[in-house]
């Protein structure tokens, strides 16, 4: 069985985001987490999410309309509301009793970092904290880059962003270890959600914070002002100028990811941010070629399935672990 497969009850308890903040509106629209359809709206309370399917007849709900306060079937005009409890039902007229097993199920929702959030069930974690508290310090401006989407799981993408060793043939002229793709000794460091570890390229000190179960923060500090090509290295680049690109994948199906990618810098305010984003598509998409290309999608449980490094690739060792352990609390 496929690891995140089995994954599926625990990754329930997380948040993950399912939307940017401009994409929901008073209209209700329709995302998708864990293989499920999920409508997302907005009324006069802030945000409900619940499942995307009528108790009545199965119609998606995202297909009705929001009636004061009140999302509508557009089937038979069942009338939902926030709790995801039916209020109205008009085949019974107005004094009809609703059936009390009338409702779909309410997700956990809620807005932060320019994303909307959902949890299925009760969230056993907070949302995942960026390194040098990036959202609320003066010192550091942070922007959601853009998202995509990947016919690839989840744990697939952030695999790919753990790992390093690719960059020197995938992403050549853009991200490249400046010293090589020879892969020096560095050393992993489990935390209470997951684990960090650094890698000196020369030029920069890459730092890397894997929140579980699927984000990951890559925190590039200058260490040279010269020698090579990242997206740190902005005009006037100088020692200590720090780029964060922060990778969260939100699992929309078992072979499907949503991918919200931000950057954060603690230099260069006066440059637009357009610029910092320039290049992301073309990495993004060289990135895509070869994970979609990876067989099967899902990351394999048994760590024999697939021939592993004992250094270079020591961070997917790692990580594979952790999702093995989280396993087997669904």
């Amino acid at each position: 069985m496929m690891l995140e497969t089995m994954l599926q009850p625990a990754l329930r308890r997380y948040w993950h985001p399912v939307a940017t903040t401009s994409e929901i509106t008073a209209e209700p629209k329709r995302v998708k987490l864990l293989g499920e359809g999920i409508v997302v709206y907005r009324d006069d309370h802030g945000l409900v999410a619940m499942r995307d399917q009528c108790v009545h007849r199965g119609v998606a709900l995202s297909t009705g309309r929001v009636i004061d306060g009140l999302l509508e079937c557009p089937y038979h005009g069942w009338q939902y509301d926030r709790s995801g409890a039916v209020a109205h039902i008009p085949a019974l007229g107005a004094d009809g009793t609703v059936p009390s097993q009338a409702r779909v199920w309410c997700h956990n929702v809620r807005e932060a970092h320019g994303a909307v959030w959902v949890a299925p069930e009760a969230p056993i974690a907070d949302l995942p904290p960026w390194p040098d508290d990036d959202w609320n310090s003066p010192d550091w401006h942070v922007f959601l880059v853009d998202t995509w989407v990947w016919k690839a799981s989840a744990g697939r993408m952030i695999e790919n962003a753990i790992d390093f060793a690719h960059f020197n043939f995938v992403h050549e002229g853009f991200t490249e270890l400046a010293d090589g793709p020879f892969i020096k000794p560095f050393e992993i460091t489990p935390t209470d959600d997951g684990m960090v570890y650094a890698y000196d390229d020369t030029l920069l000190m890459r730092s890397y914070t894997l929140h579980m179960p699927f984000t990951l923060h890559d925190r590039k500090s200058v260490i040279a002002a010269s020698g090579g090509r990242t997206w740190s290295e902005q005009g006037d680049t100088k020692a200590g100028d720090v780029t964060t690109i922060t990778f969260i994948a939100s699992p929309t199906d078992r072979a499907e990811t949503l991918i919200f990618v931000f950057l954060s810098r603690n230099h260069s305010f006066d440059t637009p941010d357009a610029e910092f984003a320039a290049g992301f598509n073309e990495v993004m998409e060289q990135d895509r070629m070869v994970v979609e290309a990876q067989d099967p999608p899902e990351l394999p449980l048994d760590p024999r399935d697939e021939l592993h490094l004992k250094l270079a690739d020591s961070g997917s060792i790692a990580y594979r672990k952790l999702l093995r352990e989280l396993a087997p609390a669904s």
